[in-house]
């Protein structure tokens, strides 16, 4: 079995201790793509940036806060970084 690796990216708020879940990349930019314009460019400035083309191959730690304004719930969320490094 090979094994996938995965790039992480975080919102701003991890730094300052806030509470939050690991989201795939795919369903970060689903959720992003529905949203309006300035609210979309709000959340996006938000989290470290990656190419939108790699998605498939990141997972993006949000807050709650993030998680919540972008719409995405916790049956979205993963349990963490290494649900995605299992083969």
């Amino acid at each position: 079995m090979s094994e996938q690796s995965f790039r992480e990216r975080e919102c701003i708020h991890r730094t300052r201790g806030a509470a939050g879940e690991y989201f795939q990349g795919d369903t970060y930019i689903k959720h992003l793509q529905r949203l309006r314009t300035n609210a979309a460019m709000r959340i996006a400035s938000n989290v470290t940036a990656f190419f939108w083309a790699d998605a498939a191959h990141v997972i993006i730690w949000l807050c709650r806060d993030c998680a919540t304004e972008l719409g995405v719930g916790e049956r979205e969320a993963s349990v963490g970084p290494h649900v995605f490094s299992q083969g």
